[in-house]
């Protein structure tokens, strides 16, 4: 529906709501008016009904023949019937005696007898009337009633029916008008709404409306940073696309080239042969390490876009891990290497267990202590670390005596395919994505990272892991 629709659309049931309202006024207060009439008109009636039937007691009281006075009697339209203290009727100004049933159950009948007199009233067979009774007790123990038809509700709207309706006409005539200008005045500042900046509208609008456009305001706004979130996403996949053509290019082209002059037969001394062997081994190492760690930070991104079930079928099942031994087989596995670089591994483990993937555990620790090695100095120093804070959280933390780090490139350092050392970047091997894989896997896990670092100094990185709640065995 278009905006337009939906402000007609609004306006109409506004419009709707407020006539509906107006023509429920009307109705109610012509009923209330019809049953405030018929009241009064009954009560009037009730008084003169009783005035009369005491003076034609009082009448009876002082004849003998009862039934002869009443039928020289003219009341006006009243009926008069005079009934035996056993509630037989001895007279009825309407129909014959006989043929009328007792009367001793009526409760005007009944109270005239008991106390001297009564009244009461009945719905008529007539719609909308009401006949009002008057009973009052003869001297002689007989009883005297006077019966009058009173006209009802229903009666006095029909009687009335032309003045109410014209009235009617009047009333929803001005119920209308006022109906269309209070819901045009309601609609107007909804009208005036400028939802592309709702901030704009908080001195105009209704105070009812301000949490709605507070929500819309954040809203956009969480959607300005989605889209910002999105634009960064496509220039760092750009970047990253970029930066993995030239990095794979890099060995290949290696390798191709060495791979030529083996087959084109220009290497004939087998020194020459083997070196050229032994580096087109080296740089398909490089490759396959590249083609691994995409592949990891792949599946981390695919993880962190999924749900945990699901992350689960990704990266692998979670299990307990015993970080103190996952150590002291990185620190095995990095031993050769460590004594290539001159550089010696230290290990300061406490007792820690981590419930994570173990594969990602062993990678973010791999990754640590094996740029802590490339980025040393001869005769430096790693030293690998794990236990239990004071506050219960498990942590790994891996310290070098290396080249250290600039301030403006500690927040850079976990990104893909940053070196901090570009000079020697290629002398020192690695395919640039150690720490980055290190940062996902640590996201994974609800893992913290703290780096501090000194020029020269060398390098503390520092991985702390939630409170672990460990499976009972």
């Amino acid at each position: 529906m278009s905006p337009i629709g939906s402000k007609k659309s609004l306006f109409r049931r506004v419009f709707a709501t407020i006539f509906c309202i107006a023509l429920l006024v009307v109705a109610t207060f012509t009923l209330a008016g019809a049953g405030y009439l018929q009241g009064n008109v009954a009560r009037v009636t009730r008084s003169e009904l009783r005035d009369e039937t005491r003076i034609v007691a009082a009448s009876l009281n002082e004849t003998v023949d009862d039934i002869t006075v009443l039928e020289r009697l003219s009341l006006d339209g009243k009926r008069v019937t005079l009934i035996n203290p056993d509630g037989s009727v001895l007279y009825d100004s309407e129909e014959p005696a006989e043929e009328m049933e007792n009367h001793a159950n009526r409760p005007e009948v009944a109270d005239a007898i008991e106390t001297g007199g009564g009244s009461s009233e009945r719905s008529s067979s007539t719609l909308g009337e009401i006949m009002l009774y008057e009973a009052v007790r003869l001297d002689n123990g007989t009883v005297v009633r006077l019966a009058q038809e009173q006209d009802g509700i229903l009666a006095i709207l029909a009687s009335m029916a032309l003045p109410i309706v014209l009235l009617a006409v009047v009333l929803l005539l001005v119920s209308f008008v006022a109906a269309r200008r209070s819901a045009s005045s309601i609609i107007a500042p909804l009208l005036e709404v400028d939802l592309d900046h709702p901030k704009r509208n908080s001195e105009d609008v209704y105070s009812e409306m301000e949490p709605m456009l507070n929500r819309i305001e954040s809203q956009r706004q969480e959607l300005k940073r989605q889209m910002r979130v999105l634009a960064d996403n496509d220039r760092m996949r750009r970047e990253f696309t970029a930066n993995i053509t030239h990095e794979l290019k890099t060995p290949l082209t290696t390798i191709s080239g060495y791979a030529e002059l083996i087959a084109g037969g220009m290497v004939a001394d087998e020194a020459d042969l083997r070196d050229f062997g032994s580096r087109i081994h080296r740089e398909a190492g490089r490759l396959t390490s590249l083609v691994n760690d995409i592949l990891t930070l792949s599946n981390l991104d695919e993880a962190e876009r999924t749900d945990s079930e699901n992350s689960a079928d990704v990266l692998g099942s979670t299990e307990p891990v015993d970080v103190p031994r996952m150590l002291e087989s990185i620190s095995q596995r990095l031993e050769q290497v460590a004594k290539k670089a001159d550089v010696t591994i230290l290990l300061e483990t406490k007792p820690a267990m981590v419930v994570g993937v173990p594969r990602l555990l062993d990678e973010l620790a791999y990754n640590l202590a094996s740029n802590a090695i490339r980025y040393n100095l001869p005769g430096g120093s790693v030293t690998l670390s794990c236990g239990i804070d004071e506050g219960g959280h498990p942590y790994i933390q891996v310290i070098d005596t290396g080249i250290g780090i600039a301030p403006e490139e500690q927040d850079k350092v976990f990104e893909r395919f940053y070196r901090v050392d570009k000079s020697r970047s290629k002398a020192r091997g690695g395919t640039g994505l150690g720490l980055a894989i290190v940062k996902h896997a640590a996201v994974y896990h609800g893992a913290s990272i703290d780096l501090a670092s000194e020029l020269g100094m060398g390098t503390c990185i520092t991985v702390t892991f939630p409170v672990q709640e460990l499976p009972e065995l």
